[in-house]
């Protein structure tokens, strides 16, 4: 439970960050010229951190038969599935413009979240260790 709740914390930081690499995105990919409405960025943003959240919690699930409560090892689980079904898709997707587009447009949302949850569990595994190292100076007797 400790595994998922850690995520859920993560998960609107990942959504805004998932949101203006999408916003810098159209706008690159359009030369600038037409900016993506707010709605339809967050909306894809949503979706890309949705995809992620579900595919951390389903590697949760698959670990918790094991014995394995481990966020590192969720997430690590959950890249791989993501992976494994981003090939699938890339392998079967059509050539033309509006398919590659799509596949395009889903990895770079989901690549921030996915950077936003790794750089999110590091900082706290950081916060937790220095906490333990602290020493209360009344407890040294």
């Amino acid at each position: 439970m400790e595994t998922m709740r850690r995520f859920l914390v993560l998960t609107p930081v990942s959504l805004g960050v998932s949101t203006v690499a999408f916003v810098t995105y159209s706008a690159v990919s359009t030369g600038g010229s037409i900016r993506p409405e707010v709605e339809t960025a967050l909306f894809v943003a949503l979706v890309g951190v949705a995809i992620v959240l579900v595919a951390v919690f389903l590697a949760a699930r698959l670990l918790r038969p094991l014995g394995v409560d481990n966020a590192w090892a969720a997430l690590s689980l959950a890249l791989g599935l993501a992976t494994v079904a981003m090939g699938i898709t890339y392998a079967g997707a059509e050539p033309d413009e509006w398919g590659m587009l799509l596949f395009e447009v889903a990895v770079g949302v989901q690549v921030p979240a996915w950077l936003t949850y790794a750089v999110g569990l590091l900082a706290g595994d950081l916060r937790n260790r220095a906490a333990r190292r602290r020493v209360d100076p009344t407890d040294a007797a």
